[in-house]
């Protein structure tokens, strides 16, 4: 067994807080905590701990508290919480289809636009009674053809320039950008920028695949596919490889032998020009031709005399519906884009360095204390970010005082209950009295969130674990979720 340098420290924790927190369910933990902290998984790792009285901002246990460890996705908990208490639970992005031009009889003499706000959720169909991609297209189609325009002599553009160019962070790896999860934010997002990639896979171990298409169709990508069969049951292990500068996309990895389709994920290169592709493709196949004239584009160097005319206008989900998926299903992009937004309204700039800094300084400003914070991004998907879980619970203990918190709690799934945590600790005493925020990257463990203990105090908490023994990803995460469920008992 190590020798733990930070026992009277915690010692000293407990002592403190004894007279709320029950002192044997407090030594019980402290000794879950320190037989990981001791065993072989973490041997050349870090296991560091925080938990705070969310009122008090006391300290009820604490275990290297102040050294700086990747987030992982538990870095969503600070960009839904910034975004809520900036803009409200009500807030709603909008996106318009505008044109700048005028119509005579049947043609339009100027652009057609799709004019983002940044978006994420436009397209998406994870909310019950708002239009996924394919309906919002034809939305628009008939907008355009209410109008009574039958001609666009001008082209339909994209306009994303609400944020930055800067589409994805410097920082995140080469091997995540093309896959889903590592889809890049724009000032128009569609269809959550993503598409289905579909393969057959071969009848043997090592057989290759084939390649089947995607959906949705997107024409001017090409792809090449060197995706070969593994085993049955062995799961999604492609790599999809892409750049937000071009077409090219690269398909590596395994699928499982087994089903007659399998299908995988990857992220649309320019989803902004996607959108405008998908709606021209509409338009042309509704009987609306599009003449695509070089007409000057409003904010070129050629000013357009006409002021835009919006032909409809779509109203988002509400916020607080858009940061709870966010923390149920650990969406990178909808995170990545409230940095971004957050950015944009402290300090008006929304490249990922900016916003970053400007979220810091929010939380900073209010008094948590961020030493050791150094985020690159708002998912947590950079792996050298890091933050410390000192200065994590200080960030939620300072969002309890939010008029937002209501929507902030709400938005983070229950242990054992819902979301990506839904299947931890069943028939603990944690199961239904925790909300946690999951995160996982290579090599990290982490949770953090609230908890109510035994005697009615509400309790903020992080557990990161990194550098742990590879290959033990269930034992990591069996030996965190003991911890968890031994912090519902105090």
């Amino acid at each position: 067994m190590k020798f733990c340098p930070f026992f009277f420290f915690l010692f000293f924790c407990c002592c403190a807080n004894a007279q709320s927190i029950d002192s044997v369910a407090l030594n019980n933990f402290q000794d879950a905590v320190l037989e990981l902290e001791n065993s072989e998984l973490m041997r050349s790792g870090s296991l560091s701990v925080s938990v705070k009285k969310v009122k008090e901002g006391s300290n009820v246990f604490a275990l290297k508290a102040e050294r700086s460890l990747p987030s992982a996705s538990t870095l969503k908990l600070v960009s839904t919480a910034t975004v809520l208490a900036l803009f409200g639970g009500d807030f709603k992005f909008q996106t318009f289809l505008e044109h700048d031009g005028v119509v005579r009889n049947d043609t339009l003499l100027g652009n057609l636009y799709i004019h983002g706000t940044g978006d994420p959720s436009l397209g998406s169909d994870r909310f019950k009674g708002y239009p996924a991609a394919n309906e919002l297209i034809i939305r628009w189609v008939a907008a355009v053809k209410k109008a009574g325009i039958r001609y666009i002599k001008g082209k339909v553009i994209a306009d994303a320039s609400f944020f930055d160019t800067e589409t994805i962070a410097s920082t995140w790896i080469w091997g995540d950008i093309g896959n889903y999860y590592g889809a890049g934010v724009q000032g128009l997002n569609f269809n959550e920028n993503l598409y289905k990639i579909k393969f057959k896979p071969g009848v043997e171990p090592g057989d290759p695949t084939t390649f089947l298409g995607i959906e949705p169709a997107i024409p001017y990508l090409t792809f090449t596919n060197q995706v070969t069969t593994a085993e049955k049951g062995s799961g999604d292990q492609t790599i999809v490889y892409s750049s937000p500068l071009g077409n090219a996309v690269v398909l590596t990895g395994t699928i499982p032998a087994g089903p007659a389709v399998f299908s995988v994920k990857g992220s649309i290169p320019n989803p902004a020009e996607y959108a405008a592709f998908a709606l021209k493709t509409n338009l042309l196949a509704s009987a609306v031709s599009v003449g695509e004239n070089p007409i000057p584009e409003s904010g070129s160097p050629v000013a357009n005399p006409n002021p835009k005319i919006v032909l409809d206008k779509y109203d988002s989900p509400p916020l607080r519906d858009l940061c709870q998926q966010t923390n149920f299903w650990s969406i990178n992009l909808y995170a990545d884009t409230f940095l971004k937004q957050a950015g944009k309204r402290l300090v008006g700039k929304s490249a990922f360095d900016d916003a970053a800094n400007a979220v810091t300084g929010y939380w900073s400003g209010r008094g948590a204390d961020l030493r050791g914070f150094y985020i690159k991004d708002g998912s947590g998907l950079s792996p050298s970010a890091s933050i410390t879980t000192h200065s994590l619970t200080d960030i939620l203990n300072v969002a309890n005082k939010d008029v937002s918190f209501n929507d902030f709690y709400k938005s983070i799934g229950v242990l054992g209950v819902n979301g990506t945590v839904r299947n931890l600790a069943k028939g603990s005493k944690a199961a239904g009295n925790m909300h946690v925020k999951s995160g996982s990257i290579e090599g990290t463990r982490a949770y953090a969130g609230y908890v109510t203990s035994k005697s009615g105090s509400l309790l903020s908490f992080s557990i990161i674990a990194h550098k742990y023994l590879p290959g033990s990803n269930r034992v990591i995460t069996d030996a965190l979720v003991k911890i968890m469920a031994l912090m519902a008992e105090l």
